[in-house]
């Protein structure tokens, strides 16, 4: 049994004694192991899931899909209520995120570096192809850049030793689990291209993506972007597809419009999935 628990999205669902705001944060059951998957902007995350009466304190590993805040920020409150699971994450975690804004910079990091990690004493593994978390669950990262119209905003850049250059996603990870039926995949933002991604995985895994869930990035896609999207989903066989965060809601309409095999549902906050 699979469960993915979504602490926290940009909207409610019908569960109203929840918060939401502008972020993602998962749990993630399988076996006998938990993941936190994101972890929100603030606190939110870790308020929800003592409302769903789920607990943090005993997750096995936390994964952070990248390192812009609405993901990450509320990484430091979960260490404060009692989250010591080993972190991992891609390459370049920790070199600083801005977005260009009409001559100005806007900070979007994770506002915490190498030193909070030292400091708490958290183990922090680096994933730069896959890293395996215990049989049959895997993160992965280093993502081919195989569909050409799949470009991160132009926007996002980083702060290096050489000033700043465009931001290529380079530290973006997913969690991946085997299942009977395929691969379920859970993702952050998809900077690389959602496809990009689900295209290297299923190379890597040599099977079929059956299940993926998260954030798509298409929030500003244009139509021929999300026709081209949805076609290619349909090809590669994806059975369910439970987007969400930064996905927008053009792209959900545009999904739930479609008459193709694939269920596609939006995952608010509060949401969950079940999957034998």
């Amino acid at each position: 049994m699979i469960v993915l628990r979504t602490l926290l999205e940009n909207q409610l669902s019908q569960n109203r004694a929840l918060i939401a705001e502008h972020g993602l944060s998962f749990l993630v059951e399988t076996g006998n192991k938990k993941i936190l998957f994101d972890c929100s902007a603030g606190k939110a995350a870790r308020r929800n899931a003592k409302k769903m009466n789920v607990s943090l304190k005993n997750v096995d590993y936390v994964v952070l899909s990248h390192s812009h805040y609405d993901h990450v920020g509320g990484y430091p409150d979960m260490i404060k209520h009692g989250v010591r699971a080993p972190l991992i994450t891609g390459p370049q975690f920790f070199e600083e995120k801005y977005a260009q804004a009409g001559g100005k910079y806007v900070y979007l990091g994770c506002g915490f570096g190498r030193d909070f990690l030292k400091k708490e004493n958290i183990e922090h593994r680096i994933c730069e192809e896959k890293i395996t978390l215990f049989p049959g669950c895997h993160v992965v990262g280093g993502f081919e850049r195989k569909y050409e119209f799949e470009k991160a905003p132009a926007r996002f850049v980083r702060q290096t030793a050489a000033g700043m250059v465009p931001d290529d996603f380079a530290d973006e990870v997913c969690l991946v689990i085997e299942s009977e039926k395929g691969l379920v995949v859970i993702v952050g933002c998809s900077h690389p291209g959602i496809l990009n991604m689900l295209e290297t995985i299923k190379n890597r895994f040599g099977r079929q993506v059956y299940a993926v869930f998260g954030g798509s990035h298409l929030v500003e896609a244009d139509e021929e972007r999300l026709s081209m999207t949805m076609d290619s989903l349909r090809d590669m066989g994806i059975s369910i597809a439970g987007f969400n965060h930064c996905t927008g809601d053009a792209a959900l309409r545009y999904m739930g419009e479609c008459k193709d095999d694939t269920v596609y549902s939006h995952l608010k906050a509060g949401d969950c999935i079940f999957l034998s």
